[in-house]
């Protein structure tokens, strides 16, 4: 049965990690603060994990300038930002948020994933994939069956919609669907940009998982996902 009690996040770095002049948003983890808090007062935890965002490809990009090549290293690169930022949003939770930082082989040791507080950030886990697999793996430890995106689009598209202005935004989609959205991609490249990681995207498939996609900067809408309102995004699920 499908704990209810606790919302798994997957905040996308684009959110908290912009720009050179923006490296990483406080300014904006006060806003998901406040869209939160109404489930927060009612007793709902959280486990939030991080993506990388500008720093973590400004890293991978000055490490391809330096002559590293092995797509295993800039996949560390990218996994250990994931931490950093962790470490950042856990500091700046920190009256709510669990000591340490879940990462690397704590998802996929045997130990239990508890949120004593409420709750639990996330950095990376292993290279090979971006920190939707992390999410899921996260959410089947505590048995959470939904995770929630927030990436740097309002959903997903039929086509890329920077390169096809004809696209347009699927409210719900099969898992199958989604493939064939995204050319039936089977692995994750460092720092390719996908609604969903492939590899993540076939995990979900088969443990019987669902995303909620939404856009990051709107927060509001973010909010009517989070407590079963009607909001803008793409559902994907079997």
């Amino acid at each position: 049965m499908a704990n209810e009690n606790i919302f798994v996040i997957k905040l996308g770095g684009s959110n908290i990690s912009k720009s050179k002049d923006d490296i990483f948003d406080f300014a904006y983890l006060a806003e998901f603060k406040k869209a939160i808090e109404p489930a927060l007062a009612s007793g709902k935890k959280f486990f939030l994990t991080l993506g990388g965002g500008f720093v973590a490809r400004m890293y991978r990009d000055l490490a391809k300038e330096a002559g590293v090549t092995e797509t295993e290293q800039l996949h560390w690169i990218g996994t250990t930002v994931n931490v950093l930022n962790g470490e950042l949003v856990r500091a700046y939770f920190n009256d709510i948020a669990d000591a340490g930082v879940y990462k690397y082989d704590d998802y996929y040791d045997a130990t239990t994933l508890q949120i004593i507080k409420q709750l639990k950030v996330g950095g990376g886990g292993r290279p090979g994939h971006s920190g939707d697999v992390d999410a899921i793996l996260a959410a089947k430890k505590l048995g959470v069956e939904t995770i929630f995106s927030l990436k740097n689009i309002d959903g997903i598209y039929s086509a890329d919609p920077k390169v096809d202005p004809s696209a347009v935004r699927k409210e719900k989609l099969s898992w199958d669907e989604y493939f064939e959205i995204i050319g039936w991609k089977d692995s994750h490249e460092p720092g390719g940009n996908y609604p969903i990681d492939p590899v993540a995207a076939r995990m979900a498939k088969e443990a019987g998982l669902t995303f909620i996609i939404t856009l990051g900067s709107d927060l509001e809408n973010f909010n009517k996902a989070l407590n079963g309102g009607k909001f803008t995004g793409t559902i994907v699920t079997d």
